[in-house]
């Protein structure tokens, strides 16, 4: 006999699942005392500094591995704490089972201490929410609920009531859901309407939004034949390295590649939140998406929804070389202007340094096996556009946008995957968001390179407002050392001011085993396309 905790414990460990995310509190108790108590190659777990942070570290775990990730906080405000980061998982589509507990069966709907209805707070950001009433449902409900999650990428949440934790059980055999998240084949759609209007285009663009490294050779085979242009959403930038003839770069607020506004069809492969502004809503448009849920009706009316792999290759087999020699030369010369852009950036050495030049440098510094997670802010524009990714896997908070992400999710991606360098690039609002994570990953020796794009203020906010007529207020981030924050925390870290400093910290921090903290300070530069 087990109790339900060490039962749950040891389904998540069959399934996969070797980290766990979370913040203790007494409706978890139970769990966590068998946690404590597992044998040699139990579940690792990683106590986050808030609840919010645990939620972020697993739906970034998730995000670059694909794999389940898994958090747990404890009742009320606890699990209340979880709804930011879980947000952030299932709108990116990241697969998350989120565990908190819930006051004793006996209080609920009493009005008891730390009681709410979680099933109702959860409902906007999970795709199923239930709480377990019974020890005899708990492994029943745990093993659906990740298997949900699994198979269609996505949050989903169990309560578990204080006392039913302990509550014994029949041992029973664990079944390892990602039998259940194997990839479907075919797809569905009007395939002939959409090589019929592939067909008629000469200027074509492909827009990727889906980071799946299975795709990269879809993509470019069929650009290839189609004779297309390719823009990478944030999330799926260095899927194709920026350096790839056909790869006109990040499309955003500092920089617009002229093609954008020429291109007389657009093939759209996977979900873009952010890019999709940016492209004329009346140019022919064909989505290829794997989920339905995800279809944009402002794009038109053709969609073919499925296994994209299989997508890709159908349309390639069945359209002819595109005799477009206009649009390559276009192509081209896109490409040689960005460039000239970017060499532009890393000869200039004034002071304070522009956050383009710091992009620019740290792509000739970054490897390109590393794992960039970018928090949101004005930084992350420049990274678009002037940092050469070079295949590196980049991780965003696509259509959540939530501030304070970054770096928690770093944290995630470096347990996940510890052999490689991890880089979380922030602003400096970001940060101060998010000092609780740099104390986690002391905490756990995690290897990860915090680089603070510093300019001392929320820069898009600022200019948006002053656009509108409106006078700035709000937008001024408060100017701690972050050396010394970062150091009275244990962290290795560095401020700095010039490019030399800036590459000097960067070759110095490589020695380190622990996380790292370059504190950038950059100019408040203007984004030349900033929509108000």
């Amino acid at each position: 006999m087990a109790n339900v905790a060490e039962g749950i414990l040891e389904l998540l460990r069959v399934c996969g699942v070797h980290t766990i995310y979370g913040v203790t509190g007494d409706a978890v108790f139970p769990l966590f005392d068998a946690l404590a108590k597992q044998g040699e190659g139990g579940i690792r777990f990683i106590g986050a500094t808030d609840e919010t942070a645990a939620a972020f570290m697993a739906s970034y775990h998730a995000k670059l591995t694909g794999e389940l990730g898994v958090c747990v906080a404890s009742s009320g405000p606890g699990a209340a704490n979880f709804v930011n980061g879980l947000a952030d998982a299932y709108f990116d589509g990241a697969p998350v089972l989120a565990l908190t507990g819930q006051v004793a069966s006996g209080k609920l709907g009493t009005g008891a201490k730390q009681e709410i209805d979680q099933q109702k707070l959860f409902s906007a950001v999970t795709k199923n929410s239930h709480i377990v009433v019974n020890g005899a449902a708990a492994l029943h409900a745990v093993q659906r609920s990740a298997a949900l999650a699994a198979r269609e990428r996505t949050v989903t949440h169990v309560a578990v009531p204080e006392d039913v934790w302990q509550q014994e059980i029949p041992a029973a055999p664990a079944v390892d859901v990602r039998t259940f998240a194997r990839e479907a084949g075919g797809f569905a759609g009007d395939l002939d309407d959409a090589v019929r209007r592939l067909r008629q285009a000469k200027r074509p663009l492909l827009v990727v939004g889906q980071r799946d490294v299975a795709l990269r050779e879809a993509v470019e085979r069929l650009a290839d034949v189609w004779g297309a242009g390719i823009v990478m959403a944030q999330q799926a930038k260095g899927l194709l390295p920026d350096e790839h003839p056909r790869v006109l770069g990040g499309v955003g607020e500092a920089y617009l590649p002229a093609a954008l506004h020429e291109a007389d069809c657009v093939l759209q492969v996977g979900a873009v939140t952010f890019e999709k502004q940016y492209v004329d809503p009346n140019v022919t448009t064909v989505q290829a998406l794997d989920k339905p849920d995800v279809i944009d009706p402002g794009r038109g009316s053709l969609a073919l929804v499925g296994n994209l792999r299989e997508i890709l290759a159908a349309l390639r087999d069945r359209l002819t070389l595109n005799d477009n020699a206009e649009w390559q030369e276009k192509i081209y010369r896109e490409k040689l202007h960005r460039s000239g852009l970017i060499d532009k950036q890393l000869a200039t050495t004034s002071q304070p340094l522009h956050p383009a030049h710091v992009m620019a440098v740290l792509g000739d510094l970054v490897p390109a096996d590393a794992v960039i997670v970018c928090d949101i802010g004005a930084h992350v524009h420049w990274f678009d556009s002037y940092f050469m990714a070079n295949e590196q896997a980049v991780l965003i908070s696509s259509r959540w946008r939530s501030l304070g992400a970054g770096l928690p999710g770093a944290i995630g991606a470096a347990l996940a995957q510890p052999e490689r360098t991890v880089v979380a690039l922030v602003g400096d609002g970001g940060m101060l968001a998010s000092l609780g994570a740099l104390c986690t990953a002391v905490k756990y020796a995690v290897p990860v390179t915090v680089v603070i794009v510093n300019n001392r203020r929320y820069e898009i906010e600022a200019e948006r407002m002053a656009r509108r007529g409106m006078e700035p207020e709000g937008i001024d981030v408060p100017e701690p050392d972050f050396s010394a924050l970062a150091a009275s925390c244990g962290a290795w870290c560095r401020k700095v001011t010039s490019h030399d400093e800036l590459t000097a910290a960067w070759h110095e921090s490589r020695d380190v085993s622990g996380p790292v903290v370059l504190d950038v300070h950059v100019a408040r530069a203007e984004l030349p396309f900033l929509r108000g």
